[in-house]
């Protein structure tokens, strides 16, 4: 094969391979923003929960009757906990195969298996 149609190539693949890092990183950047909403949003209804109960617990101690279903509070958070749960570990082995696929970018490793691609396809050895 012509050395000039090699180094195209060769150019080609490298462009190729720079553009998919840098769609990759910008996939894990907005799965670990995601993440750290979600992480955010666990602390904010613990503190949410631990105000309503100390605003309870003032009011009760002001003899105010207050009829307040605590199981109820109990479920909802076991309910909300497990399913924020499930959410983050998708949203974490969603991350770490994007993170797994940029270091095989960066390592070469897709490189090779583009060019052994390509040399299936026009029967030269592109190395």
């Amino acid at each position: 094969m012509n050395e000039n149609l090699i180094n195209v190539l060769d150019e080609f693949r490298n462009m190729k391979i720079n553009y998919d890092i840098e769609r990759f990183k910008l996939m894990s950047y907005q799965l670990e923003n995601i993440i750290n909403k979600y992480e955010l949003l666990k602390k904010t209804r613990q503190e949410i929960q631990e105000e309503y109960f100390a605003t309870l617990e003032n009011i009760e101690s002001n003899e105010i009757e207050v009829d307040v279903d605590y199981s109820r509070w109990d479920n909802v958070r076991l309910a909300e906990d497990t399913e924020w749960k499930n959410e983050l570990d998708e949203l974490s082995d969603l991350k770490y195969e994007i993170d797994k696929a940029i270091e095989l970018l960066k390592n070469g490793e897709i490189e090779k298996r583009l060019i052994e691609e390509e040399e299936k396809l026009t029967g030269d050895e592109l190395r």
